[in-house]
């Protein structure tokens, strides 16, 4: 089927006033966050998340003057692991770095690739906190909108982001 084709076939299915509310240029990043979430909200619930893209493939990258390797943490087959065998790995990979790092990539985000957003979470398996009920949190940066954001993760679940987390080592 063509993409102009489909376009019309979709405009058909949510009705003209919502299609154009979604084409709308004033709507972009609301409607780029709309599909994060759907997005996050898929892999979270099925594991089925692809990290097999076209022309994606940077294995460092240079922010705020630091050199990142840029690696990923399931082995070959695994869709998700638990908390605790992400920090062993992390270790293992030297890739286990905590707040300061997660801060420095806020503060300067302009200098993260613009191909590795919405593509990757970065996690950080070395900046944690007790959440609710007490539980271990983990963070990580997550593109939405126009920005990287810091999230809090429960470090019990199952890291189902498989093809999207990666984690990073400071060179």
């Amino acid at each position: 089927m063509s993409i102009l084709r489909e376009l019309v076939n979709f405009e058909e299915q949510l009705g003209q006033e919502r299609f154009a509310a979604l084409i709308n240029s004033g709507n972009t990043g609301k409607v780029r966050d709309f599909c994060d979430e759907l997005l996050v909200a898929t892999e979270m619930t099925t594991g089925a998340w692809t990290f097999e893209l076209v022309g994606f493939n940077p294995t460092e990258m240079t922010v705020g003057g630091r050199i990142y390797e840029i690696i990923g943490f399931l082995w070959e087959r695994e869709k998700n692991v638990g908390g605790d065998t992400m920090i062993v790995r992390a270790k293992e990979a030297e890739a286990d770095l905590g707040e300061e790092d997660g801060e420095h990539l806020l503060a300067h985000q302009a200098d993260i690739p613009p191909v590795v957003r919405g593509k990757v979470v970065f996690v950080f398996p070395n900046w944690r906190r007790r959440g609710s009920g007490n539980q271990e949190e983990v963070a990580f940066l997550r593109w939405s909108g126009d920005r990287w954001f810091q999230h809090w993760r429960l470090l019990s679940d199952a890291w189902v982001w498989g093809g999207r987390a990666r984690l990073l080592s400071r060179k």
